[in-house]
């Protein structure tokens, strides 16, 4: 059984072990997204008074349809690290900034969070698309239920005098032996945060999947519905769709002790109109408290409404304590700093495993040289 599950270890170490590594260091890049986003980008980022109140979005919403002619299709609002208003219209890719104080045009980025966005597309997808985003799901999912427990069970001493071995690192050891140590040490430690990291990871990869087996284990009455599948009614002749302003006279009345997110529009006529909101403006540690709205674009009925309060103890889990986890922002800035280590482990693992390989490897041949040269004489 050993030798089956160290070869098991060995070569999904080898093979998805290189996406998880890979990763694992853009991941740690991004715990810091929030601070490296503004720090590049100053001029979209921070707005001309931060002691002002930002300016009703209506005024951005006009502004931004009289100077580049089209009607306002999504609205990002000043929160978390964003001070300014970030609006797109229809049949324009840029994301399109305006000063939270004033109202005014700043300048437009490609992507939203420009380089940022980037590295997260690599962190989820390898900048591949949907064969990046299964590649990193299925490798993810190899990392908490096939990697960790059988570097677990490997690493458990068959003598329990020997388990302080596997507990510390060893004082003046050989290189060999030090790799070794780094291998089985580090993949201790950091094994439940790991975890933690990878089977969150899986949900950004499987979302629908994720969420029915979460709903399952938690006992759910009814599966969490799939919102991109959701749509409004037919539209009666003669009934136009919800304007932006109408829409945000809805997300007004909705959560009013909520802060607003984003705002967007239905992308075509069958489509619903999403909302969603944040409990606070800033960076908090803890579950975060986001209720989603989807609208009816016609009627304005709501179509689903998450409440991160009411909604079943499954689809809380996923939405409330996932991203949080997943991004480190669980624990505010100690699991963040946390995180951004945790994410060169996979890296370390996979390096330190390869050495190991290569060492064994090596091994086997000078026996193999040996044997046949006995063999000769």
């Amino acid at each position: 059984m050993r030798k089956f599950l160290l070869q098991l270890h060995l070569w999904i170490g080898l093979t998805a072990g290189a996406v998880v590594a890979f990763m694992g260091l853009t991941g740690s890049l991004y715990v810091f997204q929030p601070e490296l986003t503004v720090a590049l980008y100053p001029a979209y980022y921070k707005n001309s008074n931060p002691e002002a109140a930002p300016v009703d979005v209506r005024k951005v919403v006009s502004n931004a349809e009289e100077e580049f002619g089209a009607p306002v299709t999504n609205i990002f609002f000043p929160v978390r690290e964003l001070e300014n208003y970030i609006i797109k219209v229809k049949g324009n890719k840029q994301f399109l900034f305006f000063d939270a104080a004033t109202g005014q045009y700043v300048g437009q980025l490609e992507k939203r969070r420009g380089v940022m966005d980037t590295v997260l597309e690599m962190h989820r997808q390898l900048t591949i698309g949907d064969t990046g985003a299964l590649i990193t799901g299925i490798s993810a999912l190899l990392l908490a239920f096939a990697l960790l427990t059988t570097g677990l069970y490997l690493w458990m001493p068959r003598k329990r005098r020997n388990l302080k071995d596997g507990l510390r690192l060893k004082a003046n050891a050989s290189f060999k032996r030090r790799n070794y140590d780094l291998h089985n040490v580090f993949g201790f430690y950091f094994s439940l945060p790991l975890f933690l990291a990878a089977i969150t990871g899986v949900y950004f990869g499987f979302q629908e999947e994720t969420q029915a087996v979460v709903d399952k284990l938690t006992l759910a009455k009814e599966p969490t519905p799939y919102v991109k599948a959701l749509q409004s009614s037919r539209p009666t002749q003669g009934i136009a769709p919800l304007t932006v302003y109408q829409a945000l006279d809805r997300m007004d009345d909705l959560y009013p002790h909520y802060v607003k997110r984003t705002l967007v529009m239905a992308p075509d006529s069958a489509g619903t109109l999403n909302l969603t909101y944040l409990a606070s403006s800033g960076l908090e540690a803890g579950p975060q408290d986001r209720p989603m709205v989807y609208l009816d674009q016609y009627s304005g009925a709501v179509v689903y409404d998450y409440n991160p309060h009411t909604a079943p103890l499954g689809r809380q889990l996923t939405r409330n304590w996932f991203v949080p986890i997943h991004f480190g922002e669980i624990g505010g800035w100690l699991t963040r700093i946390l995180w951004f280590f945790l994410g060169l482990m996979p890296a370390t693992l996979w390096v330190t495993g390869i050495v190991i390989w290569r060492g064994k490897n090596k091994k086997k041949k000078r026996g193999y040289v040996q044997v046949r040269s006995s063999a000769k004489a």
